[in-house]
């Protein structure tokens, strides 16, 4: 996989925006990458080190919606808390310039 291809997205929610005061972000990854694929992209796509990595899987959720009970199912995710250096910021939508 290239680097591109193991970050999905930034996770934009109120518990991950907290996070984002002690150095801590959120991602969206491949479900199958794995923690030092997880850390090469982010320092490379971002140019900024890694300290730490906490990855887990969002299991699927069914819900039943409406008056006709449609049955919607959310997607399994896999998710990467990524800790960056003390004292650095990291804008999730600016990537490095080469």
């Amino acid at each position: 996989m290239t680097n591109l291809k193991v970050i999905i997205r930034p996770v934009i929610t109120e518990k991950s925006s907290s996070k984002t005061t002690e150095g801590k972000h959120v991602f969206e990854v491949q479900k199958s990458a794995r923690k030092p694929a997880i850390k090469q992209a982010i320092e490379e796509i971002y140019g900024i080190k890694v300290t730490d990595i906490k990855t887990h899987i969002i299991p699927q959720k069914v819900r039943i919606f409406g008056r006709n009970r449609v049955l919607t199912k959310r997607p399994v995710t896999k998710r990467a808390i990524v800790s960056i250096e003390k004292g650095k910021t990291l804008d999730p939508f600016k990537i490095k310039q080469k």
